[in-house]
C-alpha cells in the first residue's frame, strides 16, 4: 500500500479551501477561493494546511470568518475608448490557530497527531477543511490510543454528527474542565449525561458535590440510577444516623483550616495557642503512625496530612498547658502557657458541643444513646 491509500486525511482538489494568506507566530490567515465550502465553516471548524510534505498536514481551529468588498476591474473590459468600471468584489477571509501536526506516516507509526506545531506554514500553501469522513478519521486517530476502559464518550462535533468526541476518562477527570452556558441551555444535562457515561468506565471512582439537589435522580432506583448519593450528617443524624449520612472526621482538615474554626486572630495570645495547637496535633498523628508501625510515612507526613488522631487527647494536652505552672529560683512561677490558652480551649468545647459540628467531631451523645 501506498501512502495516499492509508493516509487518514485525503482531500481532492476540490475541497480545497484557499491558500495560507499570512502567518502571524500561532495563527495563519487563509485566503478562501471556495466560497461554497466557506458556507459550512463555523468557529472552531478544523483546518488541514498542507504541510512541508505530501505526508503532512498542519491543524488549525478556526477563530474567525470574514468576507469583505473590495474594487476590482471586471474579468472582461469593454471595448473601444469605453472606460472600465471598477466592480466591488467580495473577498473572503478565514482566520485559525495552529494546535498541532499530523502524519501519514511517523517512522513505524501511521496517521499520527501530535499536539503543536514543528514549522509553520509557507505563504500560499493548500488548505482544506476537515469534514465528513476525514473529521470521523481523524477524531478517531485522537482516541486511538485511549485503552477501551478509559474511552469517554462525550457526545458528537456540532461540524459532523456522525463524529464521535472521546476523550481519556482518567485524565479528563484529572484536569479543571467548566461546561458554560446560558440559563437553560443545558449544562445540568451535558453533565449529568458525563456522569452517565463515566460511571461505565473501568475505574468510575467519581465524587460529586451536588449542591442544590439536581442530580439526585441519578441515585434513583426508580428512575434506573447508577450512583450511591450521600448526605452531609446533620444533629438528627447523631443518635440513629441513617445510611446515607456521611460524616467527615475533622482530622482530614489541615492545620490552617482547622485553626480557621477555633482560633481568634484578634486575641493577644493568639500565636501562643496556634503554636500549641500545631505542636500537639504533630506529635498525635505521629504517635498513630507509630502505633501502626507506619516507619516510612512518618519520615515524610507534615502537621497537614490526613492522619486520624483523638480531639479529646489534644484538648487534654492544652488544658495540661493552660494550667502548668513553671520552676523558678525560688519557687514556682506562672508558667510559659498558663492561662494563655484559655480562651482558645473555650471555643474548642464549644464546638464539640455544637451538635450542628456532629458529622466532623465526635458527638455530644455517645456510647448507650447511639
Amino acid at each position: 500500500m501506498t501512502a495516499t491509500t492509508t493516509a487518514a486525511l485525503q482531500f481532492t482538489q476540490a475541497e480545497l479551501l484557499g491558500k495560507i494568506a499570512s502567518v502571524d507566530t500561532s495563527r495563519v490567515a487563509i485566503d478562501v477561493s471556495n466560497s461554497v465550502l466557506l458556507t459550512r465553516i463555523g468557529i472552531g471548524t478544523l483546518i488541514a494546511i498542507r504541510g512541508a510534505t505530501e505526508l503532512e498536514y498542519l491543524i488549525a481551529i478556526t477563530d474567525r470568518v470574514t468576507r469583505s468588498l473590495c474594487d476590482a476591474l471586471p474579468e472582461e473590459l469593454p471595448e473601444g475608448d469605453e472606460e472600465a468600471m471598477l466592480a466591488a468584489v467580495p473577498r473572503d477571509l478565514l482566520r485559525g490557530a495552529l494546535i498541532g501536526t499530523f502524519r501519514t506516516v511517523e517512522g513505524a507509526k501511521k496517521n499520527t497527531f501530535k499536539r503543536g506545531a514543528d514549522s509553520f506554514p509557507q505563504i500560499d500553501r493548500d488548505c482544506f477543511v476537515i469534514d465528513g469522513g476525514n473529521l470521523q478519521r481523524f477524531m478517531s486517530i485522537l482516541g486511538s490510543d485511549f485503552p477501551e476502559a478509559e474511552r469517554l464518550k462525550l457526545g458528537t462535533f456540532v461540524a459532523d454528527r456522525t463524529a464521535d468526541a472521546i476523550a481519556s476518562g482518567d485524565k479528563f477527570f484529572q484536569r479543571h474542565a467548566a461546561v458554560l452556558g446560558s440559563t437553560g441551555s443545558g449544562k445540568s444535562y451535558a453533565v449529568a449525561l458525563i456522569l452517565e457515561r463515566a460511571a461505565k468506565l473501568k475505574f468510575p471512582n467519581i465524587l460529586v458535590f451536588d449542591m442544590h439537589g439536581e442530580y439526585a435522580p441519578l441515585a434513583d432506583p426508580a428512575k434506573k440510577g447508577f450512583a450511591t448519593r450521600f448526605r452531609i450528617a446533620g444533629p438528627g443524624d447523631l443518635e440513629k444516623p441513617g445510611d446515607d449520612a456521611l460524616f467527615l472526621p475533622y482530622w482530614l482538615l489541615n492545620r490552617d483550616e482547622m485553626l480557621s474554626m477555633i482560633l481568634d486572630r484578634s486575641d493577644q495570645n493568639a500565636p501562643n495557642q496556634a503554636s500549641r495547637f500545631t505542636s500537639h496535633v504533630r506529635a498525635l498523628k505521629q504517635r498513630t503512625l507509630e502505633v501502626e508501625k507506619k516507619t516510612e510515612v512518618v519520615k515524610t507526613f507534615t502537621v497537614d496530612s490526613p492522619i486520624p488522631y483523638e480531639i479529646d487527647e489534644l484538648l487534654e494536652l492544652l488544658r495540661v498547658d493552660n494550667t502548668t505552672k513553671g520552676v523558678g529560683k525560688t519557687g514556682s512561677v506562672k508558667g510559659e502557657w498558663e492561662d494563655k490558652l484559655t480562651r482558645f480551649i473555650s471555643r474548642l468545647e464549644a464546638k464539640l458541643d455544637d451538635r450542628r459540628y456532629g458529622f466532623m467531631f465526635p458527638p455530644p451523645y455517645r456510647g448507650e444513646n447511639l
